[in-house]
């Protein structure tokens, strides 16, 4: 027994471990987005490119990935998304055009595709239902761990020795971290290992047809998760230098404590999932996501820093919550459909983290106007909170049909 504890722990770390080093490369572009426009004289309407790129290829893999997940072993499709990651960090930093930029990002996308849902999986063959929404959490902290690198630390290491350097030092761990995992998930068995048995079949009918269900979980995460990735992952740093002034570093700080935020969310999130179910936190927190846009929307200049600081915090922390969409789909569906309903999802929210960055760079090209670039993200954040609220009541009905 507590040799089973032992591994599982040490699945945990490698899984942690994994996440965190993915989502320090995937908020990092951020901070050099100045340097790139004035490095390949592009506007920022095509520098969104780069992020389409990679969220796009993430969004349409997502279902493909869930049916993988039905032929091969999660481990190894896990281990093969991180050798990517680190493939395509080693291109951006060796990258001399924006097409090669843009092609970096592809590669990134297809490495991020294969690493969540299949983290879900893992997580779920080596924990109990019981400790889920924790251990989740715990997933999701580490990676805003790495997030959190990915700013004042991170934008002081650039400054010092230019933004080449340090993407080559993070593909090289990721490359090298895909060989550890590797070796790990060869030598420990999970506690549930028949997974093949589980999910034989692609539950189509299961998820497809289970209609408003997988419509309000998908478009929850929708609403929370893709507008602060991207706007993170693209244009948080260039408001917050042209509309406060700050500096890289300053800026960098500032959009720390919205990464601070996702990493207090996820683990909140999933203690209370795990206590009072899903849908009544989860709204909550839709409803605290809509009051902080709209605040940086009323007031997209003009905040005092505390205040600003205050609700870039509390957009990160509705990020870091979303996590409770994978909860949902636990609470909500078989094992076997977990990994379809979990592809379902994070398409949506991958969808919505290409659109925002995308609509921002066009209005920001348009209009030079920071008020419309962040309007984009209200009907985002609003279709997410009327999500949350419908899934507590078709969460009751399937109950009851059950």
């Amino acid at each position: 027994m507590e040799r089973s504890k032992s591994h599982a722990l040490i699945v945990l770390s490698t899984l942690a471990a994994i996440y965190g080093l993915i989502f320090m490369e995937r908020t990092a572009p951020g901070l050099v987005t100045p340097e790139l426009l004035v490095l390949f004289h592009i506007s920022p309407a095509t520098l969104s490119l780069m992020t389409m790129a990679q969220y796009l290829v993430y969004a349409v893999l997502q279902i493909p990935v869930a049916i993988g997940g039905t032929h091969f072993r999660p481990e190894r499709l896990l281990v093969i998304g991180t050798m990517a990651d680190g493939v395509g960090t080693l291109l951006f930093a060796l990258s001399h055009s924006f097409v090669m930029v843009v092609a970096s990002r592809v590669v990134v996308g297809l490495g991020d595709a294969l690493i969540w849902l299949n983290i879900v999986t893992v997580l779920a063959r080596w924990f109990s239902y019981g400790v889920f929404g924790r251990v989740l959490g715990i997933t999701a902290m580490a990676g805003n761990v790495g997030a959190l690198v990915a700013t004042v630390p991170l934008a002081v290491w650039i400054d010092a020795v230019g933004w080449r350097i340090p993407f080559v030092v993070m593909g090289s761990i990721l490359v090298g971290l895909a060989g550890v995992s590797g070796v790990i998930f060869n030598r420990l068995t999970p506690a549930h290992p028949d997974w093949k048995a589980q999910r034989a079949n692609v539950p189509w009918r299961d998820v497809l047809g289970s209609g408003r269900r997988i419509v309000m979980v998908s478009l929850a995460h929708f609403g929370l998760m893709g507008p602060f990735l991207g706007f993170v992952s693209l244009l948080a740093v260039p408001y917050l230098r042209q509309n406060y002034h700050f500096s890289e570093v300053a800026a960098g700080t500032f959009l720390g404590f919205g990464l601070l935020g996702s990493l207090v969310g996820g683990p909140v999130a999933g203690m209370l999932a795990d206590r009072f179910r899903v849908a009544r936190p989860y709204q909550v927190i839709a409803a605290v996501n809509l009051t902080g846009w709209a605040t940086i929307v009323v007031w997209p200049s003009h905040l005092p820093l505390v205040v600003l600081g205050l609700v870039f915090s509390v957009l990160g922390m509705a990020n870091g919550a979303s996590v409770l969409t994978f909860a949902a789909v636990r609470e909500r569906y078989p094992s076997y459909a977990v990994g379809l309903a979990s592809g379902v999802a994070n398409t949506a929210g991958f969808l919505s983290a290409v659109l925002v960055p995308v609509l921002m760079g066009l209005a920001l090209s348009s209009h030079h106007a920071s008020q419309i670039e962040l309007a984009v993200v209200l009907p985002f954040a609003l279709i997410g909170l009327i999500a949350t609220l419908g899934m507590s009541y078709h969460h009751k009905k399937s109950q009851k049909q059950e």
